[in-house]
């Protein structure tokens, strides 16, 4: 249960991230506030699990394998919807 919990929000953490780089690039600045109150509050989250789990060679490796699944999927969903050429 840890482990999935470690992925979704690290999923989370990146997609949002991600997010923020991308919204930087927007004149929105709602846009941009958003996405980095997000990323920030999301993170704070990550990082109390990782300090609590450094030695777990597991949830290293879930942070890993979440974290470029959470930046890719939100770089796609951010093209297709949020950023669509007019």
């Amino acid at each position: 249960m840890e482990i999935i919990q470690m992925l979704l929000l690290v999923i989370l953490q990146n997609a949002s991230f991600t997010l923020v780089s991308r919204a930087r690039n927007s004149p929105s600045l709602m846009y941009h506030g958003i996405a980095s109150v997000l990323s920030n509050g999301i993170w704070l989250l990550v990082i109390r699990q990782v300090v609590m789990n450094l030695d777990n060679w597991a949830m290293m490796l879930t942070y890993l394998v979440g974290s470029v699944i959470g930046s890719l999927a939100m770089h796609k969903i951010a093209m297709k919807y949020f950023e669509k050429k007019k």
